[in-house]
C-alpha cells in the first residue's frame, strides 16, 4: 500500500502579489510627499513667526490655550501630517494593494513631517524667514518634480 499523492502547492507570496515592480513609483510618491511636508511646514512657521511677533505673551504662564495662534501651530501640524500622507496615497494610485498603499502613505507621512519639522525649525533659527521662503520655493520644485516622474513611471 503506498502513500497517497497529496503535495499541497506552498508559495513563500500570496496569489494576491503584485506582479510587476513599483517600488521606483513608491519611493518617488514618497519623496513628493516630503518635499510637500517641507513645503507646508515652511509656509506654517511663517505664518507663526507673524502671529509670535503680534502677541503679547511674555510668559508660559500668560499663554492662553484656547488662542488663535496656539491652536494654529497645533492643528497645523495634525493637518501637515494628514496633507503628507494623502499626498504620498494619491501619487501611489497605481499600486493596487490598499494595504501596501495605506502602509507607505503613513510611512511618508510620518517621515516627511518629521523632516520637514526639523528643517524648517532649524532655518528659522538660524536665518530667519528668508531661509523659510528659500525652502518652500525649492521644496514646491522638488514635490512638482519628484510627483512628475511618480506619474509618469506608472505609466
Amino acid at each position: 500500500m503506498s502513500a497517497p499523492d497529496f503535495r499541497p502547492e506552498f508559495s513563500p507570496v500570496g496569489p494576491d502579489a503584485p506582479k510587476e515592480d513599483r517600488i521606483g513609483t513608491a519611493l518617488l510618491a514618497m519623496g513628493s510627499a516630503a518635499a510637500a511636508s517641507c513645503l507646508w511646514f515652511a509656509i506654517l512657521t511663517i505664518i507663526q513667526s507673524y502671529a509670535r511677533e503680534r502677541s503679547t505673551v511674555r510668559s508660559a504662564a500668560q499663554v492662553n490655550p484656547h488662542s488663535a495662534d496656539v491652536n494654529f501651530v497645533v492643528y497645523g501640524m495634525v493637518l501637515g501630517l494628514a496633507f503628507t500622507a494623502v499626498t504620498a496615497w494619491l501619487l501611489m494610485w497605481p499600486i493596487p494593494s490598499t494595504y501596501r498603499r495605506g502602509a507607505l502613505a503613513m510611512v511618508a507621512g510620518l517621515g516627511g513631517t518629521s523632516l520637514a519639522m526639523v528643517a524648517t525649525w532649524m532655518l528659522y533659527g538660524a536665518a530667519g524667514r528668508p531661509a523659510l521662503l528659500v525652502l518652500a520655493i525649492v521644496s514646491v520644485m522638488i514635490a512638482l518634480w519628484l510627483g512628475w516622474r511618480s506619474a509618469v513611471s506608472a505609466r
